[in-house]
C-alpha cells in the first residue's frame, strides 16, 4: 500500500497540502509540542512536559503532552486575531541517577513554567517558538533546521528542553493593533 501523500520536509512535518487545508479550516493557528534535544524530537526520551492554551478570556482551548501530538494540529475554535495564553510545564523524569558526564553540569530535575501570550495571525509564516530547559536553545536550533538531530544524544537531567511552536502567531510586542 503506498503512502498517501508525499512526507514533510525537515524540520516541519507538514506539506503543501497542509497548509492549504490549514486555510480553508478556519483555525486561527497551529501548536506542536517540541522536546528533545536528540533524534525524533517526536518521542520525549524522560522529557516531561504539558502545554495548555487558554483563550483571552481564560476558556479552555487547547492542551497537549509529550509524546501525545507527534504532529502540528490546528487550534480548533480560533480565527485569526484571537489573543490566547500558552503555558509550558516540563521536567526531566527523576531515575534516581543523574550521570551529566562533566563536573561542571548540574542536573534541572525540578519542573520549570514558561508563559507567552500571542495573537494568531492567520499567516503561517509567522511563528513563535518559547520554552524552558538548559537545552532550549538547541532544540529551538534543531526545530529550525540550524542543527541537525543526529548530531544529538539522547536528552539528560543537565540537557533537556521542552516547549511549542505556535504557527500563524506573533508575540503580542511584536502584533499590529487588533481589535
Amino acid at each position: 500500500m503506498g503512502r498517501r501523500r508525499k512526507a514533510g520536509k525537515y524540520p516541519y512535518d507538514y506539506t503543501d497540502a497542509d497548509d492549504r487545508r490549514f486555510v480553508d479550516s478556519g483555525a486561527g493557528g497551529t501548536l506542536r509540542v517540541l522536546h528533545g534535544p536528540g533524534r525524533g524530537m517526536g518521542v520525549p526520551d524522560g522529557v516531561v512536559c504539558r502545554v495548555e492554551v487558554l483563550a483571552a478570556d481564560g476558556s479552555f482551548v487547547d492542551e497537549s503532552a509529550a509524546g501525545k501530538f507527534g504532529k502540528e494540529h490546528r487550534l480548533h475554535r480560533t480565527v485569526p486575531g484571537d489573543r490566547i495564553t500558552a503555558t509550558v510545564t516540563a521536567g526531566f523524569e527523576d531515575d534516581g541517577e543523574c550521570a551529566c558526564g562533566s563536573a561542571g553540569c548540574v542536573p534541572v530535575l525540578e519542573e520549570l513554567t514558561a508563559t507567552s501570550v500571542v495573537v494568531l495571525t492567520g499567516d503561517l509564516d509567522d511563528v513563535v517558538r518559547f520554552g524552558v530547559g538548559p537545552a532550549w536553545e538547541t532544540v529551538v536550533a534543531i526545530d529550525e533546521g540550524h542543527q541537525w538531530p543526529q548530531d544529538q544524544d539522547s536528552p539528560t537531567a543537565c540537557r533537556w528542553g521542552a516547549g511549542v511552536r505556535i504557527r500563524a502567531a506573533r508575540p503580542i510586542a511584536d502584533a499590529p493593533d487588533v481589535p
